[in-house]
Formats: structure tokens, sequence, C-alpha cells
């Protein structure tokens, strides 16, 4: 699938997670899946509900997905199946809690995150040091599922792509 002005380029290869693999209102043997890079939504041809596809080139992807185009047992498993990308390539998605920072003068980027204060933020910043190894040594310091939370965060802007700051946009696609 080639980019356009509004989605991203599949060049190369991709990995993507089978949330759905009959959901209604589509045709058959297209399934709802998401990327394990970017966590872009999208239509995929082929794939069974759990699956896990490499693709390469875009080749079997359809179109784009809207959040509020997936079923509703979709939408409640879709914080599970974040969660199970985030532990599964701590490369990507551990440079959160590594390199996160403020995002103005009041505010700090682990604020995002559901239940997360100013002193909650700025203690996991003391803790932070030169920073973390894998999620295990975040949520042990920290006291809370450190992926879990980043997964719940990313349920939240994938549902409304208009929440702002956007850890998606601005950690997680750019590059």
């Amino acid at each position: 699938m080639q980019p356009t002005s509004t989605g991203p380029d599949f060049s190369g290869e991709w990995a993507i997670r089978i949330l759905d693999s009959e959901p209604q209102g589509v045709s058959p043997g297209v399934s709802h899946a998401i990327t394990e890079r970017g966590l872009y939504l999208i239509r995929f041809r082929g794939g069974s509900t759990g699956d896990r596809i490499v693709m390469n080139n875009g080749e079997g992807i359809v179109g784009m997905l809207r959040y509020r185009d997936l079923s509703a047992p979709t939408q409640s498993n879709l914080p599970s199946v974040l969660t199970e990308i985030i532990n599964s390539n701590p490369e990507l998605f551990l440079v959160f809690y590594n390199r996160g920072g403020p995002i103005n003068r009041k505010m700090h980027m682990f604020q995002l995150l559901p239940g997360i204060g100013p002193s909650t933020a700025q203690e996991m910043v003391k803790k932070r040091g030169s920073g973390w190894a894998d999620f295990s040594s975040v949520s042990e310091d920290c006291g809370f599922d450190a992926a879990a939370a980043l997964g719940n965060r990313f349920n939240v802007e994938l549902r409304d792509p208009g929440e702002l700051p956007s850890i998606i946009s601005m950690l997680v696609r750019a590059g």
C-alpha cells in the first residue's frame, strides 16, 4: 500500500495483530488489525483473530480503519492487545519512559498516563536515572504496570485522535 497524505508508508516489513477476523459490515476475508509499529488501525485481507502476521510492503492491507468501526468487544479487548504489543516490542516503547520529558512548564509527559499527577511524575524522573532496561524495572520502581498504563493511554488516543498531547504522535509515529 502506497502512502497517502493521511496514511503511513507501509514499505518494508511490518508486523500486525489481527483484532477481529469476522467484523460485521466488511467483505468476507477482510480482518480488522493493528500494526505493531506506529499503532495504525488497518483493514487486512486474511488472518484469524489473535494472529501475529509479518507482511512486506503493505501486502494484504486494503485500507485504514477508524476506532469507531471496531466492534464493542474488539474495543474492550484493545487495551490488552496494546499491552501485548508494548511488552513484545520494548525497544519501540520503552523510549517513552526513558526519554519522556516536560511538555510545558506545568506538565510532564508522564502525566499523560492515567492516574499520574505532577508529584508522581517528578518521582518517576528521579527513579529513572539514566534509564530503565525493561518494563518490569519501570513497573517495580514506579509501583504500577508500566506497559498497561501506556497501553491504556494509547487506547484513549486511538479512540479519540484529537486527544492532545498525543504520545502516539510525539514518540511512536515521529520516528
